[in-house]
């Protein structure tokens, strides 16, 4: 699917993280010495932020959009609010109500919930930018967040080590005098559902008797049904496969051109891949911003955290190219306009 919108801008934006920070020397329990070497270099993480476990997602939601809202002279402006996450607080209720609440956002709010993973920013930027459309006078407000480290098995060497935790906020906002335009193309792949996932604890499989029972790999990782599990080489043989040509897809189906974009901000999944990507589109490491060495891979979280840490303030962006990928499989890419009043705050620890 492709998309065009115009005079639709990100406002401001801000991340916040936990301050716990996870190294390669809390995993000595499953590596050696040479193996986490080899882990770093390849995967590039070097640290990873994680929760307590009385912090949830809409925590670090929150004290991202508690930022942003601050600067706001009305908050009855802001007419929308998406909460996007995998580890919602609850089934039911849906967050985004209860932040409205927190946030003191008007009950004329309209509140919406996505379960969506690494693609998850690009998405709810999409679902952003056509509520700002249709909204006269008024702002959305797009919280994405995860608390990853709640479902990983610690003893699972493809999930644990990668993944860390983080939340967001973006306010976006329309100019109904700017002939800017953005760009959005998406992507699924139902067929390889299972190549990312929780197996039992949802409706399909619900818990039961054996759900908590340990399952050891021929790899030697070891996961209760209930724990992330992903399938490394399909990921990777997908992400090669697929994300250059969507993203050169999304250039010629625009008439763009890649020496137009000032930034590109790749889903942080992991440093080998990303630079592949990089070199396959021609991307020069002075456009190419990389932090997954300071926070691994926070799922949705990642692209929006880029934003906050490696956009420069005092630089002038015109267009950044995003591209999100992950479990569903889903994939989407965006290229977006920077407005002059742009505003990233600075990162957020608690």
């Amino acid at each position: 699917m492709n998309q065009k919108f115009q005079g639709i801008f990100i406002e401001s934006i801000a991340a916040c993280v936990p301050k716990k920070k996870i190294t390669g020397a809390d995993f000595d329990y499953l590596l050696d010495s040479k193996e986490l070497r080899k882990f770093e270099k390849t995967t590039g993480i070097l640290e990873r932020r994680y929760v307590d476990e009385n912090t949830t997602a809409s925590d670090l939601g929150f004290m991202a959009a508690k930022k942003i809202l601050e600067s706001e002279k009305d908050l009855n402006e802001i007419k929308v609010l998406i909460f996007l996450s995998q580890t919602s607080d609850y089934k039911i209720p849906f967050t985004s109500n209860i932040l409205q609440d927190r946030l003191g956002l008007s009950k004329e709010t309209l509140c919406l919930d996505i379960n969506a993973g690494c693609a998850g920013f690009v998405q709810g930027l999409s679902l952003a930018y056509a509520q700002a459309s249709s909204i006269e006078n008024g702002k959305v407000l797009l919280i994405v967040s995860e608390t990853l480290s709640k479902i990983l098995s610690p003893n699972d060497r493809s999930t644990t080590m990668l993944f860390g935790d983080a939340g967001s906020a973006a306010l976006i906002s329309r100019d109904s005098e700017s002939n800017e335009k953005s760009y959005f193309n998406f992507f699924s792949d139902g067929k390889n559902y299972d190549a990312i996932i929780i197996p039992e604890g949802g409706y399909r499989n619900p818990f039961n008797s054996e759900t908590l029972n340990w399952k050891e790999e021929n790899t030697g990782n070891k996961s209760q049904k209930i724990h992330l599990t992903m399938d490394g080489p399909r990921v990777f043989d997908f992400t090669l496969r697929e994300i250059p040509k969507s993203i050169e897809d999304l250039f010629k189906t625009n008439h763009l051109d890649k020496e137009d974009i000032d930034a590109f901000l790749f889903h942080q999944s992991n440093r080998f891949i990303i630079k592949q990507i990089a070199s396959r589109l021609g991307v020069s490491n002075d456009k190419l911003l990389l932090n997954i060495d300071k926070f691994g891979n926070t799922s949705g979280v990642t692209i929006p955290l880029l934003m906050v840490t490696d956009i420069k303030k005092d630089k002038i962006y015109h267009k950044l190219l995003l591209s999100g990928y992950g479990s569903g499989l889903n994939w989407g890419n965006c290229i977006i306009p920077i407005g002059s009043n742009f505003k990233n705050y600075d990162l957020i620890e608690i």
